[in-house]
């Protein structure tokens, strides 16, 4: 097969899985690292892995196993394979406090379902970003911990009672945001949920939908999102994804794949952004343990050197090397409060804070007008009909559709 068409395969390693757990401060970081090859890696190089490995004595190249004393010494070996192999990476991060602030967000201010949100404030990605980081300001450990808990209730009725309390508790903390505007948007949408807990669509009691909560689900949609990049960049399709074996995960990770390999190709444009919801369409997903795929090892060390340098660990010269080969041919997704504050800034910089034409202005807050009357409206007729939002046939010329991807998907 000559090289145009030889397929990419991605080997996929974790770092920081806590499940359900996601308040372990020792742990505040979920990590997955892939190895991309053109090319099975497995096959056309893991002789060469092995027997790198065995030079210090190992069998397969465990990176925490061997520490930086023993990587030093074929750190250099394995720069010249992974060199020779063409190999790129993909590291996605997802900071478990922010994950945490983005699902309260999605789940107590969708204007498709809370009919107090404007829907502006959903839906428009730079107000949306901003409505979260304003949320976690207020957020307290307690208040943290209770919403979790709530999200992850095996009773559909218990979690809608749990519900209001917490809205309580994070509408009594409103004063401390500097600005008006901010206190009255998120309190509006309080009360609302306060006064009809029954609107938000949120509550399950699938174990699997549930596990679609928890960090390494959220960042194996951002890998996902990544590789699929990754290939359209190189003109190359992504043939296999190969990943660390999950007992608890597996089942999930597996339908994960199987709902966005199958997506529709269709390009989605929605609130002035374009989204196609397919990622690496025809690839095969599988699991091996990490001891039988050395392409799944050298993911392993590209998260371990990445993170032990994210601590500010001095690396020897070798393993320094390698390492700078790994970020120079690598990208992340870093789902973060600094991470999404550093993109929403490069994309939306000038827009929110050059210099606005006051015509434009004055668009905007005939905009906001006509907003704010759609709201009223919205919730008056919901005392009504009882149905949220996006449930009802709206007027013509405005849409009720849900946007395609909630904050916490990246």
């Amino acid at each position: 097969m000559g090289e145009a068409r030889t397929p990419l395969f991605a080997y996929v390693d974790e770092s920081g899985n806590t499940g359900r757990n996601i308040f372990d401060t020792a742990q505040p970081d979920y990590y997955t690292a892939a190895l991309v090859s053109r090319g099975d890696f497995d096959r056309n190089y893991g002789d060469q892995v092995r027997a790198i490995a065995g030079k210090v004595g190992a069998t397969a190249i465990h990176a925490n196993e061997l520490g930086l004393g023993r990587l030093e010494l074929i750190a250099d070996d394995l720069l010249r394979l992974l060199h020779r192999a063409g190999a790129n990476f993909f590291v996605s991060r997802v900071e478990k406090k922010y994950l945490l602030a983005t699902k309260m967000f999605d789940t107590l201010f969708d204007s498709g379902e809370n009919a107090a949100v404007p829907w502006h404030a959903y839906n428009l990605k730079p107000l949306k970003i901003i409505g979260a980081f304003k949320l976690a300001g207020v957020i307290t450990d307690d208040i943290a911990r209770d919403f979790w808990k709530c999200l992850l209730m095996p009773k559909e009725a218990d979690a809608r009672a749990a519900l209001p309390p917490i809205c309580e508790a994070i509408k009594a903390r409103l004063d401390i945001l500097p600005d008006a505007r901010s206190r009255e948007l998120l309190g509006q949408g309080l009360d609302w949920i306060i006064a009809h807990p029954e609107c938000v669509q949120f509550a399950t009691e699938q174990k699997l939908a549930k596990q679609g909560h928890f960090p390494n689900l959220v960042a194996f949609a951002n890998l996902l999102e990544g590789l699929q990049s990754m290939s359209r960049r190189l003109n190359k399709k992504i043939a296999s994804i190969i990943h660390d074996e999950q007992n608890e995960f597996g089942r999930t990770l597996s339908s994960w794949h199987g709902l966005f390999s199958n997506a529709s190709p269709d390009v989605i444009e929605w609130a002035g952004e374009r989204y196609s919801l397919q990622r690496a369409p025809g690839s095969l997903f599988a699991m091996k343990p990490d001891d039988q795929s050395p392409g799944i090892q050298m993911a392993d060390v590209a998260l371990w050197l990445y993170g032990q340098w994210l601590k500010g660990k001095v690396l020897p010269e070798n393993c320094e090397r390698l390492l700078l080969f790994i970020l120079a041919n690598g990208w992340q997704n870093d789902f973060s409060f600094e991470g999404v504050e550093h993109s929403l800034l490069n994309q939306f910089g000038e827009v929110m804070f050059g210099d606005m034409p006051e015509e434009k202005l004055e668009a905007g807050r005939a905009l906001v007008k006509m907003s704010e009357e759609r709201r009223v409206a919205s919730m008056e007729q919901y005392e009504i009909d009882g149905l949220p939002p996006f449930m009802r046939t709206p007027p013509p010329g405005v849409s009720t559709a849900r946007p395609p991807a909630p904050l916490a998907q990246g």
